[in-house]
């Protein structure tokens, strides 16, 4: 993986953690401007608030994992896919670092997944012109970075 792309990664983690952040901080205003002396109505409103809050900070753990897990990784070049390999291959290209889902870097499409996915596991160890088979579909290694 090259130095750019770990940085575009990271960049995108943080983006996700402070508009998380950010949805926290609004939903605590909102419910904290609700109180009232309206009855249960209001009661309901703010549980439902809080419920989502939850919800939220449930997500935001889940990316600060990722975050933990990403900063592990070091962009090195391999000529095998290892944690951390930008491969790209007939099937699309991948980044195998944390389970980002999909970015665009330098105009392409790049599916930032976990070494633990299916899809990881079958690509670890290859090497560029080595096929692999996905759902009964054969495809080649083109590039590892």
């Amino acid at each position: 993986m090259t130095q750019e792309l770990f940085d575009r990664i990271s960049k995108t983690i943080q983006t996700k953690i402070d508009y998380l952040n950010g949805l926290i901080s609004d939903l605590r205003n909102s419910n904290s401007e609700t109180k009232s002396s309206m009855g249960d109505k209001y009661e309901t409103s703010r549980e439902m608030m809080q419920q989502e809050i939850t919800r939220i900070q449930n997500q935001l753990n889940e990316v600060l994992i990722q975050q933990e897990q990403f900063q592990k990784i070091k962009p090195i070049t391999n000529d095998n896919i290892g944690n951390g390999s930008y491969v790209e291959t007939t099937m699309g290209n991948f980044c195998i670092a944390c389970s980002l889902g999909e970015i665009n870097y330098e105009n392409k499409k790049v599916f930032v997944m976990s070494n633990q996915t299916p899809l990881a596991q079958v690509l670890l160890g290859k090497r560029v012109g080595e096929n692999f088979e996905m759902n009964g579909k054969k495809f080649e290694v083109n590039l590892i970075l």
